[in-house]
């Protein structure tokens, strides 16, 4: 799994997580996260405690965090 620069910097600011614990929150997020919407093959997001996570596959199919927002949907 790939966290890019931008995304991490949102979660330490949306969540307040620190550096050592996002690897674990994002497979967290993977694992039992709701699939919000799917677009084409390489764009999916996720919906996990009120948070929409944006992700992107690269070639061998792992997953890239892009970015993180907060779901208005659930407030």
């Amino acid at each position: 799994m790939i966290i890019t620069k931008h995304a991490k910097l949102r979660i330490k600011e949306r969540l307040g997580l620190p550096k050592r614990a996002q690897n674990r929150h994002i497979s967290m997020v993977l694992k039992k996260g709701l699939l919000h919407s799917r677009k084409g093959f390489e764009k999916f997001q996720v919906v996990y405690h009120g948070f929409l996570y944006f992700f992107a596959l690269d070639k061998s199919l792992q997953p890239i965090l892009v970015t993180t927002y907060r779901d208005n949907n659930s407030i």
